[in-house]
């Protein structure tokens, strides 16, 4: 009864996925690609103009109500930023250099590697979002003076924090569940195909 079951699963899923085959992967990913490539490169430009303001608002303003807590918030601000930049400058190369007349197995591979939902580089939005969490805690900290204490006012501001970082990656998993998921699934499927 069990495998049964199992068999049903397994039928329901190939269903679900609906592999594209080479020619119309290939035409998907053109599309994603070209369509990515501006998006990165849209971010890229945002940040560097983020990079800019908060640097002289924050580093390089000589205004005297600027306090230490401003300018450590305003550095870390920046450190995100600067991170955040170079990920997306990275992105926007790599769909600018993506050469589709490569032999197939490298386009496959290289889609499966740009589509996959983690990836080891990601490792520097998180440590983007870790120097915009100091920032934070820093600048709001004043808000909350003489309602709580310290340790009460990092936790609320921890709490939010976290909550707005959760639901943003609920959101991008069901993005990238419904635009990249299939490109990936199908580049993976594809290269099992070709290695057997």
């Amino acid at each position: 009864m069990f495998n049964f079951k199992l068999k049903i699963m397994k039928n329901i899923n190939k269903k679900d996925i609906n592999y594209m085959g080479t020619d119309k992967l290939i035409d998907n990913l053109r599309h994603k690609d070209n369509r990515y490539k501006k998006i990165s490169r849209s971010f890229q430009i945002l940040f560097y103009i983020f990079i800019f303001l908060y640097a002289a608002l924050f580093l390089f303003n000589p205004d005297s109500e600027l306090t230490l807590n401003h300018r450590i918030a305003g550095g870390c601000y920046v450190i995100a930023f600067t991170l955040f930049a170079l990920y997306f400058r990275k992105y926007y190369n790599k769909y600018k250099t993506v050469n589709y007349f490569d032999p197939v197995k490298k386009v496959l591979k290289e889609a499966e590697q740009r589509y996959r939902l983690w990836r080891n580089d990601l490792l520097m939005i998180i440590f983007s979002l870790f120097f915009i969490d100091i920032a934070t805690v820093l600048m709001e900290m004043k808000y909350f003076a003489g309602s709580l204490t310290n340790l009460q006012a990092i936790v609320v501001i921890q709490v939010i924090y976290l909550l707005l970082i959760l639901i943003a990656i609920v959101v991008g998993y069901y993005i990238w569940k419904k635009e990249s998921r299939p490109i990936w699934l199908s580049a993976k499927n594809l290269l099992k195909e070709l290695d057997e």
